[in-house]
């Protein structure tokens, strides 16, 4: 992004309609990447999720720890939203506060190798600020993504399904753009939640994976959604009998109820499309560190999200 080389000479950051420190100390660990462009009424920040990343999360944890520690006023004002949890759900670290009041940053980064927080729960855990943390996701969506998800890592050439036009045209939906769909169809969700939130608070602060704030897929794989849409509105009316024999991914058929939850309305937007339209502008931060991802990371993460798919 262009105005990502600006961030060195910046130093404040606008939120709600007023201008707020972005220090030296906090772009040592938060880099400004992006920033909306329409006309805008309000501002908010928005940080990426950096998922598999752990030393990502450290920095992400350092650069909040400066920032709020730059901007104390702000912490009665803020409210976190956590993607991959169900919207307005209410996420708590008390038994982490309850099992370690004072965590050392080296405990916190263990903890975060282990990908069962984030460094936004990290810096509650230490600070015990009182900030909420609740999550943004449209649950249904967001378990068939996570079934997805979890199926291309385990096969990344895994196929969705098998198209037959007429005998001369046959294709192949890869697993992946069904994925790549459903993650867009989640947008509407986050970004509803986040326009809620700053009717209550001055500085919701969204946590989210860039893809989600700007769709950046090739048009070849946009045009896809319309059909992946079509085959999931007609298979989740044929039910147990169809699912097994529809869907090369998936040859016992345990997830085809999962698409009740793509409907006819689902929209596939990005988050900077649903801001625009509520006149809400913001600022994409990137926590350093994301090329840092070790191999143990990614295996750590896929754990967890194998984990979770079982449930």
């Amino acid at each position: 992004m262009s105005n990502e080389t600006l961030t060195q000479t910046n130093d404040t950051i606008e939120i709600g309609q007023d201008r707020y420190l972005f220090t030296q100390e906090t772009q040592e660990h938060l880099t400004r990447f992006y920033s909306s462009e329409y006309p805008k009424e309000i501002s908010v920040v928005s940080i990426h999720e950096p998922h598999s990343a752990s030393e990502a999360q450290f920095q992400l944890f350092k650069g909040l720890e400066s920032f709020f520690g730059s901007n104390p006023e702000l912490i009665s004002q803020t409210i976190f939203l956590s993607e991959g949890t169900s919207a307005n759900k209410p996420i708590s670290v008390q038994g982490l506060i309850n099992e370690e009041p004072h965590p050392s940053d080296d405990m916190i980064k263990r903890v975060l190798q282990t990908h069962l927080i984030t460094g936004y729960m990290a810096y509650e855990w230490k600070y015990n600020t009182g900030i909420p943390i609740i999550g943004t996701e449209d649950e249904g969506l967001y378990e068939l993504s996570r079934r997805f998800a979890s199926l291309c890592l385990d096969d990344p050439n895994a196929v969705f399904q098998h198209v037959t036009l007429t005998e001369d045209i046959k294709f192949d939906i890869p697993l992946e753009d069904a994925w790549d769909f459903i993650v867009a169809a989640r947008n509407k969700q986050m970004a509803l939640t986040l326009i809620e939130q700053t009717k209550q608070y001055r500085n919701p602060m969204l946590f989210t994976h860039w893809c989600h704030i700007k769709d950046e897929r090739p048009q070849s794989h946009l045009q896809a959604d319309d059909i992946i849409k079509s085959i999931m509105l007609e298979v989740k009316y044929l039910g147990p009998l169809m699912g097994p024999t529809m869907f090369p991914w998936s040859m016992e058929g345990e997830d085809w109820w999962l698409y009740r939850n793509v409907k006819t309305d689902t929209e596939m937007n990005d988050i900077d499309y649903y801001l625009s339209q509520a006149g809400i502008g913001y600022t994409f931060l990137k926590p350093k560190g994301i090329e840092k991802e070790t191999s143990e990371d990614v295996k750590n993460y896929r754990q967890v999200f194998r984990f979770q798919r079982k449930l």
